[in-house]
């Protein structure tokens, strides 16, 4: 390579670092008409193609690449994450393992071929995937991407405090790494931790401001703790009806304290809650509620609310204000009921991959048939 295709590259790599990749495929591009055959400038311009979303550019130049060298386990990585990226793991696993096979060593093409295996689903891929993340592990311990992907594949497994524990490890390494940030929120909003998770997915936007996925998963997890606001008040508002609805004491009695304690402690939960989040979280919010978002949910804290007062005052079930207050409760409890089953859904559903994966047969590893002896 001339002084200036070296130039061009390290000028590239230090764009492509901080996340220029236009800048960078600018500087690449200029290089490559320079030098057309250069299998490396080529493959750094399709990883800069790939990071702007242009797939198929990409894998024209990694195709380009192909045919011009004869060690083509660079080219053919590259190759992998192009397909890993248009959402076909199964060529991607192809590809990557024709890299493995060329650098059989390599932490990296463990990793890619995990990756792929682990989005083709079955469970002998995952089951596979584990194998080859172990691998990179073992080849690449300081590595926090690898912590990741064996965080990724655990979670696939069922094995979220696994999962948590690889993470851990990986800002142990990092402590500001964004995917390892973003893994943890992500746990957090599959477990219905909702202020957790928006927490969580602050520090990853903190870390990657550029990170456009980061900050619509801040956005939806923003907005689903105005629901969690929802699940506490329906909560409420049904154990108060189904203490009273068999007591029934008089107007006056115990009811309309109950539910001034309620509502007291309600406010109180709510204050406390939101000065434990962080000012974007808070902003977020706000924005929500501006644009109109969290209007469905509102709508259903205020016919709770609405409810227990109601109930407070009605004298009797059976009175004009009791029924009035009945009705409010039946979407209430209608929408908390769906919440509810899908949480125990997903619940179950980790608990049915963990224990499936510890009675799964594992696969045997392939073992390359023996050499023809020479007579």
């Amino acid at each position: 390579m001339s002084d200036a295709g070296l130039r061009a590259q390290e000028r590239a790599n230090a764009l492509f670092q901080v996340g220029r990749y236009a800048e960078a495929a600018e500087v690449l591009s200029e290089a490559v008409a320079g030098q057309p055959e250069h299998v490396g400038l080529l493959v750094l311009l399709a990883r800069c193609r790939r990071m702007l979303g242009q797939l198929a550019e990409a894998m024209r130049l990694v195709d380009r690449a192909l045919g011009l060298t004869r060690a083509p386990q660079h080219p053919l990585a590259e190759k992998a994450r192009i397909l890993l990226d248009a959402g076909h793991p199964g060529y991607a696993a192809a590809a990557a393992q024709q890299a493995l096979e060329l650098v059989p060593r390599s932490w990296e093409c463990h990793a890619l071929l995990a990756q792929a295996l682990l989005g083709m689903g079955n469970p002998n891929r995952v089951l596979a995937a584990r194998r080859h993340a172990d691998i990179a592990l073992e080849l690449g311990p300081d590595n926090p991407d690898l912590h990741v992907l064996d965080a990724r594949v655990h979670a696939r497994m069922g094995r979220l405090r696994a999962a948590r524990d690889a993470c851990g490890r990986a800002l142990a390494v990092d402590p500001a790494f964004e995917p390892a940030l973003r893994e943890l929120a992500r746990f957090d909003a599959g477990q219905d931790r909702t202020s957790a998770a928006a927490r969580g997915f602050g520090d990853a936007l903190a870390a990657n401001p550029r990170a456009a996925w980061n900050v619509t998963a801040h956005e939806v997890v923003s907005l689903a703790l105005g629901w969690r606001l929802f699940d506490v008040t329906a909560l409420a508002a049904l154990a108060y009806w189904s203490v009273f609805a068999l007591v029934d004491p008089a107007p006056g009695g115990a009811r309309p304290v109950t539910a001034g304690l309620v509502l007291v402690g309600l406010a109180g939960a709510t204050g406390y809650a939101w000065r434990r989040q962080p000012a974007p979280v808070r902003r977020q919010l706000r924005r929500w509620a501006r644009a109109g978002a969290a209007v469905p949910g509102l709508l259903l804290v205020l016919a709770a609310v609405a409810s227990l007062v109601l109930g407070a005052l009605a004298p009797r079930l059976e009175s004009p204000a009791g029924g009035v207050a009945t009705l409010l409760l039946i979407p209430v409890g209608a929408v908390l009921a769906f919440r509810l089953w899908r949480q125990l859904r997903r619940r179950a559903g980790m608990a049915f991959r963990r224990l499936a994966y510890t009675i799964w047969p594992r696969p045997t590893p392939r073992t390359p048939a023996p050499a023809p002896t020479r007579h």
